[in-house]
């Protein structure tokens, strides 16, 4: 298939009235669902006649998936899909280990429960998006709780830190979601994560985080390379 070819079959028109945003969502959609593939350039004429937006209006939302990581602007080849391999997984759950375990024990750690209410809000708000199956509000909902631990830690560093590495826990997710395509586990790994956290014992919280994070990042990266093995045996 030409790379034209591969845009035509990508996104979807969008209603004039929701603008950015809906531009913005079913770009997400489209890398989510693999209609945009990784390397993939975003020819912006395409696009916009594609989703009946103008190219300003476009490239807003273009930015802001720049600035989440899910494209990138590369040299003499303009936007493109973001490509990740097997160390960015690796490497992007290390740090996550490591940062949100020091995150959630500081959000455990809470004497008058305000940290505790922002945390069981943002789960609301998850379980809430669940129950309607409304992928992008829960993809949101999603990096919503992940940033919702680090902010309610009260860390200085730790809410300095989190704008720097967004983008990439935003993607990191993003292929565990569209990989997976199984929002009843990811509910059930998160009630498990919200409850050692909650709980608030420290070696509870630790394993959790670990299991939640880069154990799942080995899974993700095994299912990752058999269905790479799959494609090339078909």
């Amino acid at each position: 298939m030409s790379e034209y070819a591969a845009q035509a079959a990508g996104p979807r028109p969008v209603s004039t009235q929701t603008r950015r945003d809906a531009v913005v969502d079913e770009l997400r959609r489209a890398i989510m669902a693999g209609e945009l593939k990784a390397g993939q350039r975003v020819r912006e004429v395409h696009i916009a006649q594609q989703l009946g937006v103008s190219r300003p209006t476009l490239r807003e939302a273009i930015y802001q998936l720049i600035h989440e990581g899910l494209l990138e602007q590369q040299p003499y080849r303009g936007v493109v899909v973001t490509s990740i391999d097997e160390k960015f997984i690796v490497d992007t759950a290390a740090v996550r280990v490591a940062l949100e375990t020091l995150a959630a024990k500081a959000l455990a750690d809470d004497s008058d429960g305000s940290r505790r209410a922002k945390l069981e809000a943002a789960w609301q708000e998850y379980r809430a998006a669940h129950r309607v199956q409304d992928a992008a509000r829960l993809h949101q909902a999603h990096i919503a709780l992940h940033r919702t631990i680090w902010d309610a830690s009260d860390n200085v560093m730790l809410k300095r830190i989190w704008p720097t590495v967004e983008a990439q826990i935003n993607l990191a997710i993003t292929v565990d979601e569209s990989t997976r395509s199984d929002p009843d586990r990811a509910l059930h790994v998160h009630e498990r994560l919200i409850d050692a956290i909650l709980g608030g014992d420290p070696r509870t919280i630790e394993a959790e985080v670990e299991r939640h994070t880069r154990a799942s990042a080995d899974e993700l990266i095994e299912m990752i390379g058999q269905r790479g093995a799959e494609g090339s045996e078909a």
